[in-house]
């Protein structure tokens, strides 16, 4: 019989869903002069080394109630420009921003440090992501492991409790423990390989993120 509990958390989910279906959006499509910008929203950013929230041209979807946008543009090569956008009652409004060139070269170089650590971050947090695979292989592997030494453990107390040492079925049980020994060498050498190159690929990803 399904628990009264169970039933709430359903109907608390399902309201919560419904609520967020409903949920009406207007949208802020910005664009460029030159193209192929990116915008932060929301936030003045006074570096660039997180990925933006949009690239531009885009359309920003932007809550009903909200009448207005705090944007942040950044574009190498160009001045970051932070605007604030006033909505019209429209269901979409439409922003051309022109960018300035910058000549300051210090700001220039500021502009590709920070989009080189961005793409360290990047490959860091790939790195952390693609760990997660060994990691798993690793701790399926340790209970394969586990799972083959107590088969191999039980076959030899059997060998080992048996009053006759020679036949068939002694000889079968001396296989099985072979066997389930060979297969648990095996699972701990997949154990540990997997375990060292999750390890590491996380180690580095966690470095490479700050």
């Amino acid at each position: 019989m399904i628990s009264r509990a169970f039933l709430a958390i359903i109907f608390g989910l399902l309201i919560a869903y419904n609520a967020w279906a409903e949920q009406s959006f207007r949208y802020l499509h910005i664009s460029t002069n030159p193209s192929y910008a990116e915008a932060y929203i929301n936030s003045v950013h006074k570096d660039f080394h997180t990925n933006p929230d949009y690239k531009l041209p885009g359309f920003i979807e932007v809550p009903a109630e909200e009448h207005s946008v705090l944007l942040t543009i950044f574009k190498p090569g160009f001045k970051d420009t932070t605007i604030n956008v006033t909505l019209s009652d429209a269901d979409t409004s439409y922003l051309i921003v022109s960018l300035t060139p910058s000549y300051d070269d210090a700001y220039l170089d500021y502009q590709q440090k920070s989009l080189a650590h961005r793409a360290r971050r990047n490959v860091g947090h790939k790195l952390m992501i693609a760990s997660a695979l060994p990691l798993a292989v690793s701790g399926i592997a340790a209970l394969v492991t586990l799972n083959e030494i107590d088969q191999a453990q039980k076959e030899k107390d059997l060998t080992e409790k048996s009053t006759i040492r020679d036949g068939d079925g002694y000889n079968k049980h001396l296989d099985r423990y072979s066997s389930y020994r060979d297969k648990a060498n095996s699972a701990k050498t997949v154990t540990l390989t997997t375990l060292i190159v999750g390890a590491s690929l996380l180690t580095f990803g966690v470095i490479l993120s700050f």
